[in-house]
């Protein structure tokens, strides 16, 4: 599989933070060559770090503008200040975009629904993959063996039903090019329920 770049917002980083003790952040380097991390998500991430020490452990890996975990300084100035003018979208994910834009990046990765959908209307062809999309991927590709015990948690600090898993799961095996049944999905959810 071709690794990519992605461009990663805050509520998806506060959901992999939560998802540490699974590796989470490992696993992440089979399926991406970098992630970029805005300066204002890193303001918005930094908030809760001493109630949340995951966070400080985080934080310690980024590196300005390089590395894996890549603290990114880098966007169009103007598309920035056009982006924060549109609903739904905050100075994060508008940093996330403008950067997105500016570095060419595959993805952005953010949980948040809203975002996506502003997003969509006004750039349809940026993919926004949430969480469970990156879960999902690596269960495709069979690169985790806990996938049960990853969206337990999930669901735990962010909700997820049965809906939202399909369509995570028939998304990510297009990105991917594999074909996967409807049959196989529910077969995955049906067992992720016991």
């Amino acid at each position: 599989m071709l690794r990519r770049t992605a461009v990663v917002d805050n509520d998806a980083l506060i959901n992999f933070t939560h998802l540490k003790k699974f590796n989470i952040f490992n696993s992440l380097r089979l399926l991406f060559s970098q992630i970029h991390i805005p300066m204002e998500v890193l303001k918005e991430y930094e908030v809760m770090k001493l109630k949340e020490p995951d966070r400080i452990w985080f934080l310690e890996k980024l590196r300005p503008d390089q590395g894996f975990y890549s603290l990114c300084t880098k966007y169009d100035s103007i598309s920035l200040v056009i982006l924060k003018t549109i609903k739904d979208i905050d100075a994060g994910e508008a940093e996330a975009v403008a950067q997105h834009q500016k570095l060419g990046a595959h993805y952005i990765i953010s949980d948040d629904r809203l975002f996506k959908i502003a997003l969509s209307r006004k750039f349809p062809r940026i993919k926004v993959f949430s969480s469970l999309h990156i879960i999902a991927m690596l269960d495709l590709n069979t690169f985790i063996n806990n996938r049960y015990e990853l969206l337990q948690k999930l669901h735990s600090v962010s909700p997820i039903n049965s809906e939202i898993l399909i369509n995570a799961y028939q998304e990510s095996a297009t990105e991917l090019g594999i074909t996967i049944t409807k049959r196989e999905i529910y077969s995955k959810i049906k067992r992720s329920n016991q």
